[in-house]
């Protein structure tokens, strides 16, 4: 996760504004960081590239502020990152629109990481959600979602993005290649069922904070359940360190 240097200066206004982002950074120890910071942990790491995203806003504004960062972090460090953006369950369809055709035509390439509970795409999925899905479609554009697992230990950011109320939302979804974070909540272990196999067609999923959730083994599972093609390397950063979690990928028994 990217942010501007306004963020990372003035927390508070955004803290006042956005209660999702309250919700998870009123805590001054969560950390806030910026591309350079993110590169040179990067080095420590050994890690040669990652996926940039921003916060699901509630306010298209600084969807669009934020948008900006990353576009100017991904144009410094072409070699480095890959950016993902994001947009608000705006009212406006096609302030929306406008919005990922700027960020597609500067280089992003797709929408991460929206928040489906705090910005309300759960309440209402055909609320400009469809037509969301037709324009990353047309654009060969990806999404990343944050999800939640519905049992266990309560945290800052642990929302109702849970498998239950996810799995309807993929039926929009079909053909556009969607990454479901943390694992998606636990919505690949429902892969036997055939009927849900079939709705994440599509779907992906990443180790991101996992070893704040489970124990190595899980990775072991998702492969098991989703396959090995569909489990991708996430970090969640600032939030946690890249070696930990290349150490928690090593401790699973994945060769």
């Amino acid at each position: 996760h990217l942010f501007s240097d306004a963020v990372a200066s003035d927390r508070q206004h955004y803290l006042d504004a956005d209660p999702a982002f309250r919700s998870i950074y009123s805590n001054p120890e969560s950390r806030i960081t910026t591309a350079d910071q993110l590169v040179e942990a990067m080095d420590r790491a050994g890690i040669d590239r990652s996926v940039v995203c921003g916060f699901g806003w509630e306010t298209q504004g600084f969807c669009e502020r934020e948008n900006d960062a990353i576009i100017e972090a991904v144009q410094r460090h072409p070699d480095r990152l890959v950016g993902l953006g994001t947009v608000s369950r705006d009212r406006n369809p096609d302030s929306t629109a406008k919005e990922i055709r700027r960020i597609r035509n500067a280089g992003l390439l797709g929408l991460g990481e929206l928040r489906p509970d705090a910005q309300g795409w759960l309440d209402d999925p055909t609320h400009g959600f469809d037509r969301i899905a037709n324009q990353l479609r047309d654009s060969q554009m990806i999404l990343l979602m944050h999800t939640s697992e519905p049992v266990g230990h309560a945290y800052p950011g642990k929302e109702r993005a849970t498998p239950e109320r996810l799995a309807p939302l993929l039926k929009h979804l079909s053909g556009v290649p969607t990454i479901l974070a943390h694992a998606g909540g636990g919505l690949p272990f429902y892969a036997y069922m055939p009927e849900v196999a079939d709705a994440l067609t599509d779907v992906y999923v990443d180790t991101a904070a996992l070893p704040y959730l489970y124990r190595p083994s899980v990775l072991d599972a998702l492969v098991a359940a989703h396959g090995p093609d569909r489990l991708l390397f996430g970090t969640d950063f600032p939030l946690m360190e890249p070696e930990r979690v290349l150490r928690y990928v090593d401790e699973s028994s994945l060769n």
